[in-house]
């Protein structure tokens, strides 16, 4: 037998196959590395406290990175809005207005209750309507133009304090509003160009 040739065939193997679980240990890392990514592009530190300002601020910054033509600041009570969006076209400056809602969640899948002002809804001046929900310290977000949300309102009911609630859920990545009556909302469902959108309008 000629064991020098069996033993260079052998040692041919074991480096192929090292080839091989390397390339697939990379290709592994880079799989688990593109899901770190997305799980941290909605979700926060696990040790803070989640607070309004913390979830207008993951807004903010969501906003920010996806209409790069806008500034983007917190609102005011003089403005009458939460979050402000302001760009430049033409040598004419804009600025959006949008209400922010934020709720958490206390289901085992991410749902939020919000409730609008009637008021609100009929101002002219607001442009953007923003609904931020809290669960396991990861964010799914709802974002309506104020057209868009009168429209959505269609058959719903307002209580005796003109307010109408709303009750969006994300369950196996459907989004829908359960309130009244079981709705698709998927077209609204992490909508973060919607501001580049209204400009184009």
């Amino acid at each position: 037998m000629n064991y020098e040739k069996i033993i260079l065939d052998l040692y041919e193997r074991v480096v192929s196959l090292e080839e091989k679980v390397t390339n697939l240990e990379n290709r592994l890392s880079l799989t688990n590395l593109d899901q770190t990514r997305n799980l941290e592009d909605n979700s926060i530190n696990s040790s803070e406290k989640i607070t309004r300002n913390i979830s207008r601020k993951y807004v903010m910054d969501k906003l920010s990175g996806e209409n790069p033509a806008f500034l983007i600041t917190k609102g005011n009570r003089a403005a009458k809005a939460d979050i402000l969006l302001k760009t430049t076209e033409n040598e004419v400056t804009y600025i959006l207005k949008a209400k922010f809602y934020h709720s958490k969640s206390f289901n085992d899948f991410p749902s939020g209750w919000h409730t609008v002002n009637e008021d609100e809804l009929t101002n002219e001046d607001l442009h953007l309507f923003i609904f931020n929900i809290e669960f396991e310290k990861q964010f799914y977000t709802f974002l309506f133009s104020r057209t868009e949300l009168l429209s959505f309102v269609n058959n719903k009911s307002i209580d005796q304090n003109h307010l109408y609630h709303f009750y969006f859920h994300v369950v196996h990545d459907q989004a829908v509003e359960v309130r009244d009556e079981e709705k698709d909302a998927s077209i609204y469902y992490n909508r973060w160009k919607l501001p580049s959108f209204l400009m184009k309008k």
